[in-house]
């Protein structure tokens, strides 16, 4: 064998090298599997389109996806559409609170999927071979662009205590769960709340995230009647406009309180029953004042 030979052969080699090195990064687009969760506060309608965190994900061909559930609700990952029905590539059933389901591996293709109970969260998994080129990159591309673009919008939010909304249902006795809704003044909100009664935590969750500034919660099983010694104290956290996982803007740390006490507290009495001794009294003084003097 000539030395030009064995300088072509070399030459073959070094570019045969050089294209399994760079292989993997065609390959680095998407992982293998991946993790959905349950946004806050899914179960009621206005999540959309971030019900499921990520809504949309990209794994490869023989991947898995695991749906967690952090929300406070039952809920399902069902592979199909609320329109079409389920499709029977998986279906979670009802997976509680702290629970998570795991698909089996998947082929390449798109799956749509939803949730039975709450046909308004839906999302997407994208199933794709390795170093396979895809028309919905750039799709991707301006996606994020517009995503910086909303994150801009974000930056100039504003935000004061009085835009956190606290509501509390009032009257609630031993034994009962307490609706608390909030209402924070934006989107793509983050927030934590607490609340207490009688120094007991009855509600606690943190990292909350909603699309819309808006969120509901229930309290675990109270342990005495809401009352005037015994009020619920709950306490909101502003923890930034954003998105999970990107660095957060607005007045972060930012709180707002309220206190949920019986529907007609004994002070509330008590003033009226003051009120209305008074106008007994006026009225009476007004009466004696106008009367003829004969």
């Amino acid at each position: 064998m000539n030395k030009k030979t064995l300088s072509s052969l070399f030459v073959l080699f070094a570019i045969v090298s050089m294209g399994i090195t760079a292989a993997p990064s065609a390959f680095a687009e998407h992982s293998m599997n991946a993790t959905v969760e349950n946004a806050d506060g899914s179960s009621v309608p206005g999540c959309e389109p971030d019900c499921f965190i990520p809504a949309t994900v990209t794994i490869g061909v023989g991947g898995q996806v695991t749906f967690a559930n952090n929300d406070t609700a039952a809920h399902t990952s069902t592979a199909g559409t609320p329109a079409d029905g389920p499709s029977g590539a998986w279906d979670s059933s009802l997976v509680m609170t702290g629970q998570s389901y795991t698909t089996g591996p998947l082929d390449e293709g798109e799956y749509p999927y939803f949730c039975m109970v709450h046909p308004w969260m839906e999302g997407m998994v994208i199933v794709e071979a390795e170093g396979e080129s895809h028309d919905d990159h750039g799709h991707d591309e301006t996606k994020e662009d517009h995503g910086d673009d909303d994150h801009g919008e974000m930056e100039m939010q504003t935000l004061t205590a009085a835009d956190i909304s606290i509501d509390i249902a009032d009257g609630a006795k031993a034994g009962e769960r307490v609706a608390i809704d909030v209402t924070i003044g934006g989107s793509h909100v983050n927030y934590d709340i607490v609340a207490t009664q009688n120094g007991e935590t009855i509600l606690d969750e943190s990292g909350v995230h909603s699309h819309t500034g808006e969120g509901q919660h229930i309290t675990s099983a109270l342990s005495a009647d809401a009352s005037d010694d015994s009020p619920i104290d709950v306490t909101v956290t502003f923890q930034g406009f954003g998105m999970v996982g990107e660095e957060m803007t607005g007045p972060v740390g930012l709180t707002n309180t309220a206190q949920a006490v019986p529907e007609f507290g004994t002070i509330a009495a008590l003033i009226l029953v003051v009120a209305i001794s008074s106008i007994i009294a006026l009225s009476a003084k007004s009466r004696l004042s106008f009367m003829p003097r004969i």
